[in-house]
């Protein structure tokens, strides 16, 4: 039986805030088209390189910098759809998230 930790909990619910995130500013500034392209960006991005099972798992100091480039990304993204406070918010749980190493 696996266990699911606290720091794997925190990561998904980042990487769920920041998918929604990406894909909302995509709807708004760009219609059903920019919504998708948000979401299949992402998706290829986080499926390719950042994911536990990833095709090109990116290994070492890149994992995390390129996971909190990726973080950053959605909370300029909830930023321009929120405001400050949820966007500073966000980025500091991705931040503990990348730092705690959920679901690595």
């Amino acid at each position: 039986m696996n266990h699911i930790s606290a720091p794997d909990v925190l990561a998904f619910a980042v990487e769920l805030v920041a998918v929604t995130a990406l894909t909302v500013w995509g709807w708004r500034d760009g219609g059903w088209l920019g919504a998708a392209a948000a979401l299949v960006a992402f998706a290829t991005v986080w499926g390719t390189f950042l994911s536990p099972r990833a095709i090109i798992p990116a290994h070492g100091l890149l994992w995390p910098v390129a996971q909190f480039t990726v973080f950053a990304l959605a909370a300029f993204a909830l930023n321009r759809i929120t405001s400050v406070l949820p966007a500073a918010t966000f980025l500091a749980l991705a931040f503990l998230s990348v730092i705690l190493g959920g679901t690595r």
